[in-house]
């Protein structure tokens, strides 16, 4: 089912937060917002950096981007991201990390990007 959909982002350097990005989305799905997060994240680089580490809470994300799940859905999405991890890897860093996180845990940061997330979904 499609409805209004938000994501929220929270930026780290060194462990420590130096800001955060959110955005509301209409006619989306969960898993839209999931992998448009990633996409926007990615794109949010534009000059050199030492490492990358995406976390993200998204089993759905992480698990295809990091063991090969099949991409059954969300191809336009799913060829943005292709698109914009090339561009990061040939010109911005050479390696960039996901990990997954279990939601609503006691991950600060986590709990920071959902809130932000839940609050963009929210906007009128």
């Amino acid at each position: 089912m499609r409805e209004q959909g938000g994501i929220g982002l929270v930026y780290l350097k060194d462990n420590e937060l130096i800001g955060g990005y959110s955005k509301m989305y209409k006619n989306t799905t969960n898993n839209r917002m999931e992998l448009q997060c990633i996409i926007t994240a990615l794109k949010s680089f534009d000059k050199p950096v030492d490492s990358i580490t995406i976390i993200s809470d998204s089993q759905y994300v992480i698990g295809t981007i990091t063991k090969n799940w099949k991409r059954n859905k969300n191809q336009d999405l799913w060829k943005a991201f292709d698109e914009e991890e090339s561009r990061v890897l040939k010109s911005i860093c050479k390696e960039i990390k996901y990990e997954w996180v279990k939601g609503h845990a006691e991950n600060k940061y986590n709990k920071m990007a959902d809130e932000l997330a839940v609050k963009a979904s929210q906007e009128i």
